[in-house]
């Protein structure tokens, strides 16, 4: 017992400290940050991507683009950074963390005739920004790879003199670096300019800058499930001090080469947390016709008379629906159209044709989450707005009377079904955004209420993610 408890005080220890706490994030660049060339700037610009990656982390990161098309580090560039809006605006933003990237604009020659202000203009701003009353980390990025010369930028300046001075300012103002350069330096397919990523570059960027902030190389859920708990720590004890390179998440980006305390402290850190959870259900009542939603804000009614069966589901107890009127409602909680989100549960029995979720709303808005098809294999009515997409459909049989793990994930583009933690189905194309639907979510029942869409079997731990939630 000594020796456990020991362990569990190094675990509370180590978690306390390992992973940043969630931030506003203010990225200061030139149009490489601000999007320049991508279709979706908005959506896909590196900063853009960030936040969705440090929101999978935790929904409060908030994420800024102060990018300005041409703008240089040196003040006496031909457009300083120093003198846009976007620099103002960043100052007053309040950030808790600063990225710069910086310099390849520096490179064009009119500009770089000033190189020996380089670094005292870094440095300038570096300490402009860790004067703001919010006193942020600052972080500094090596500039992309240019990959010929275009719009006068020379790709032999950046390489030979400008990530040395990246380096040397680091050094000089105790800040940290963040190298882009090697990151996509084999990904010149990206470029279509040879200057500017595309969107799958600019993501590029975002998952190597985001480690570095978060403290962790990724999210330390090992078995998938959606949650840290203890299934998680027992995975990791048993790769103690193994080079297993799937739970070798800290120190960032690329972990430390062993399973070690760095690694139990990025884990410790998430302990018993579920960042996205929206709603789950345990279904682990005795009795009432309340279904309880384990984090208090969806509690779901009962209708008809479902029965309560304690000790009987993979996870405690159960819920048995009868399959005529049994079903349970809650208020509207997660709307489809708005981003990625993932379910799980847990299903037993059903008949094919049947729902186990659906939404109600209006006639234009409803639709069937999860259901089963005429053969009872497992199936989504979730479409696209536009309506081209069609049913995804699994060659897996759920309604052959076992447990079976259940898994709809929409990330944004693309739907994936899982039975029992295998890919069932998944579509070979990118979508739009799914199709609207802000009712109430039907557990058990189709969106009508339609004779032969309620499920007769047993339903058990129901979990909703506003995240994709994927093996």
């Amino acid at each position: 017992m000594k020796t456990r408890a020991s362990f569990l005080a190094i675990v509370v220890v180590c978690g306390c400290a390992a992973v940043a706490q969630a931030k506003h994030v203010a990225c200061i660049g030139d149009s490489i940050t601000y999007g320049s060339g991508i279709a979706d700037r908005t959506n896909d610009s590196y900063p853009a991507q960030l936040q969705r990656i440090l929101r999978q982390y935790d929904p409060a990161w908030q994420v800024s683009n102060f990018g300005v098309s041409g703008a240089t580090l040196l003040r006496r560039g031909d457009k300083p950074y120093i003198r846009e809006s976007a620099y103002t605006a960043a100052l007053a933003s309040k950030p808790d963390i600063v990225v710069i990237k910086l310099g390849t604009n520096d490179s064009k020659p009119q500009n770089w005739q000033y190189k020996e202000d380089f670094v005292a203009d870094y440095g300038s701003l570096i300490d402009a920004f860790r004067a703001l009353p919010s006193r942020p980390v600052v972080w500094i990025c090596k500039p992309v790879p240019a990959f010929a010369v275009n719009f006068t930028i020379r790709p032999d300046v950046i390489r030979d003199e400008i990530l040395p001075l990246v380096d040397q300012i680091s050094r000089e103002k105790d800040v940290p670096v963040i190298d882009l350069y090697t990151a996509l330096l084999n990904s010149g397919n990206l470029f279509p300019d040879a200057i500017h990523p595309n969107a799958e570059g600019a993501g590029i960027m975002a998952r190597t800058i985001a480690p570095f902030l978060l403290g962790v190389r990724f999210l330390p859920d090992y078995d998938n499930d959606g949650v840290m708990n203890f299934r998680d720590f027992a995975m990791l004890a048993q790769s103690w001090l193994d080079t297993e390179p799937a739970l070798d998440i800290a120190p960032p980006p690329e972990g430390d080469g062993v399973v070690a305390y760095e690694d139990l402290a990025g884990l410790c850190a998430y302990w018993m947390s579920s960042p996205g959870l929206v709603a789950h259900w345990k279904l682990d009542e005795t009795e009432g016709d309340i279904a309880s939603d384990a984090l208090g804000r969806f509690p779901g009614i009962a209708y008809g008379s479902p029965q309560w069966r304690p000790g009987e589901g993979v996870v405690r107890g159960a819920l048995e629906l009868d399959g005529l009127d049994d079903y349970i409602l809650t208020e509207p909680i997660l709307n489809p159209s708005d981003g990625p989100f993932t379910v799980f549960l847990w299903v037993k029995g059903g008949l094919p044709g049947q729902a186990i979720l659906s939404q109600s709303g209006q006639s234009s808005q409803a639709e069937v989450w999860l259901g089963t098809n005429a053969a009872g294999a497992l199936v989504t009515h979730l479409a696209d707005a536009s309506r081209l997409a069609a049913p995804l459909v699994s060659q897996t049989v759920v309604t052959d009377g076992l447990w079976r793990h259940i898994r709809f994930v929409w990330d944004g583009s693309q739907r994936s079904l899982y039975v029992d933690g295998q890919l069932a189905a998944a579509d070979t194309r990118k979508l739009g955004s799914l199709k609207p639907s802000s009712g109430g979510l039907h557990i058990g029942a189709g969106k009508d209420l339609e004779a032969g869409s309620f499920w007769l079997g047993l339903l058990d731990d129901i979990r909703l993610y506003n995240r994709a939630v994927k093996p």
